[in-house]
């Protein structure tokens, strides 16, 4: 990991937790979920399966999203990394180290590589915002001189230098979490974990604390897990996405793949908030094709562009093509998004058609599809206005 602090003496590192370097480099991973189960027992005796045949490769230096309706799963398997739950059946592995094999003395060692930023923020709220951060070194033993050099370069990182003498009760939220994240960096971690690290936050403050998350990946290099049930954070901060769905994961992959086509019913259910869909003022007008009598009718095209291609959605080719004999052609609902570099997104078509003789309408909606397909990676009719 990058030294943001160099000429500070801080702590020393804790041992590495992998078995040799050339281990480490032979995974390429930083965290591997091999096979979980996980399994709760009540008081009563009763067993819940809470995870099951998760199987996850985080890469090491990259932002990993874990989303999830509440209930899924997610935070049990983010416990897992840390050691704070242990899995039922398979072995989730650290640096190329098995969790569940540690004794109390190798989880220490875990736990000083892995900062954890939690949804409250769990400040103390009786110290100030530069004792919060110097906590786990003053656990540790690190001179005091050594812990204000590193408090300081982490206060300047996260944007809270005039708050040092702060007390929480004073802080924003936004501001709070900042220094939660200062904490969990203060042991120079390889990993940090983040549990649902922007749902107590409102939407401005949430894309600022999303943006230095992303800041200090690629400026330590550092590895991020995050659990979350907000597909705007998934968008906005990370690489690659599990969608974790009754304990299980039911699809995964690069952001931009899962976003422009989500293979499974529960990644389509909660992209639906991100999705265009079409306003209810405007549903309510859709008929369907074969109720088109005599006279001209606005066919009513899902357009959509999966960045599946590198090529760039052309809105003045779409328009040429499905204007023939000077028929009308608009877009009346939709937008376009980028994601890692792809452009995607969904559009709503209106093109004009005239009905006349039996089979004339068919031939010219078979034709404005053949037309709009050239242009798009996925067109389909939804209807007439």
């Amino acid at each position: 990991m990058t030294n943001l602090f160099e000429g500070a003496q801080f702590i020393e590192p804790a041992p590495s937790l992998a078995s040799s370097p050339a281990e480490v480099q032979k995974t390429q991973a930083a965290v591997v979920f091999d096979d979980i189960g996980k399994v709760f027992t009540s008081s009563k005796g009763v067993a819940t399966a809470a995870l099951a045949n998760i199987t996850l490769n985080v890469a090491r230096g990259e932002v990993f999203g874990i989303i999830g309706r509440s209930g899924a799963g997610k935070s049990t398997l983010l416990r897992l990394v840390n050691g704070l739950e242990k899995p039922s059946s398979g072995a989730v592995r650290v640096n190329g180290v098995s969790v569940g094999e540690l004794d109390e003395r190798g989880l220490v060692t875990l736990r000083r590589r892995i900062g954890m930023v939690f949804q409250h923020f769990n400040l103390l709220s009786a110290k100030t915002v530069r004792e919060n951060i110097a906590l786990p070194l003053k656990i540790a033993g690190t001179p005091k001189a050594a812990i204000e050099r590193k408090v300081d370069a982490l206060l300047e990182l996260v944007g809270l230098s005039d708050k040092r003498d702060a007390y929480p009760a004073s802080l924003s939220g936004g501001q709070k979490q900042r220094v939660g994240i200062a904490r969990a960096l203060v042991t120079d971690p390889d990993i940090l974990l983040c549990d649902e690290a922007t749902s107590a936050l409102d939407p401005e403050t949430t894309q600022a604390i999303l943006a230095l998350l992303r800041d200090i990946n690629r400026r330590l290099d550092l590895t991020i897990v995050l659990i979350t049930h907000e597909m705007q954070v998934i968008r906005e901060v990370c690489d690659t996405v599990a969608v974790i769905e009754r304990g299980e994961v039911v699809e995964s992959g690069a952001v931009w793949r899962v976003f422009g086509s989500p293979q499974h019913d529960a990644t389509r259910a909660l992209l639906r908030t991100l999705v265009h869909d079409l306003p209810a003022d405007l549903a309510a007008r859709v008929k369907p094709v074969h109720d088109i009598a005599q006279g001209d009718a606005n066919i009513l095209l899902d357009v959509r562009f999966t960045g599946a291609d590198s090529r760039e959605p052309d809105l003045g080719g779409l328009t040429n093509a499905l204007s023939v004999d000077g028929s009308r052609v608009s877009f009346v609902h939709g937008g376009i998004d980028r994601i890692q570099g792809h452009a995607q997104g969904r559009l709503v078509v209106s093109a004009e058609v005239r009905a006349g003789a039996e089979g004339a309408l068919q031939h010219q909606v078979a034709a404005l599809l053949e037309r709009a397909r050239r242009f798009a990676n996925h067109v389909e009719v939804l209807g007439y206005v």
